[in-house]
């Protein structure tokens, strides 16, 4: 995990560094889906400037992987708009619990900045499933982000589990997002049997 002061570190190098990387990729807030735009030149840019400020922040290892940068072996998955209120995706549920559960991983950090104010949170997604939504169907873990924000304190150590708790939480929503899954699945079916059954 990155201790408290080393997050403290991160925000302050990070903030120092948002105002310049925003001018050199031209970033205009005024166009059409702005933080599509401008999400892919600005990762890449602010990867780059932290790697130059630091040799503890390092690449990623894999090819499909799922953090964009690491500091001091931390993962580190970096996400950027502008006016942020939606349900971003996080990562793959499963990548989550499997790395976790095996150990390679025992945190999985995001470095969300909002252009817009600017607002910036860097927090343990494992310290926040209760503002997540688990879809079984793709995978995908997202954030519930309105609801996150009014909860969020930076550097909130409070809401650690432990490995076991963790372990535990992510298979009842496995579950629960299972039985979402397969109730819609069913109710589709149907649909489409009686729709059938009249062409029979």
């Amino acid at each position: 995990m990155i201790s408290s002061e080393d997050k403290k570190y991160i925000m302050k190098l990070v903030k120092e560094l948002i105002p310049g990387i925003l001018m050199e990729i031209n970033f205009n807030p005024s166009i059409k889906e702005v933080g599509h735009s401008f999400h892919g030149p600005f990762e890449a840019k602010l990867v780059e400037k932290l790697i130059a400020a630091d040799p503890n922040f390092t690449t990623p290892e894999e090819t499909r992987s799922i953090e964009d940068i690491k500091y001091k072996g931390n993962y580190i998955n970096i996400k950027f708009g502008f006016d942020k209120k939606g349900n971003p995706n996080i990562c793959s549920m499963h990548r989550l619990f499997k790395y976790f559960e095996s150990g390679k991983i025992d945190s999985y950090y995001i470095l969300s900045i909002d252009a817009k104010g600017p607002e910036y949170h860097l927090f343990n997604v494992y310290d926040y499933f209760d503002y997540t939504n688990f879809n079984y169907g793709p995978g995908q873990l997202m954030l519930k982000e309105s609801k996150f924000k009014e909860v969020y304190t930076f550097n909130d150590e409070s809401r650690r589990l432990t490995k076991s708790e963790t372990i535990l939480k992510m298979a009842d929503m496995y579950k629960e997002a299972y039985d979402r899954h397969i109730l819609l699945k069913t109710k589709q079916q149907k649909k489409i049997e009686e729709i059938a059954s009249a062409y029979k």
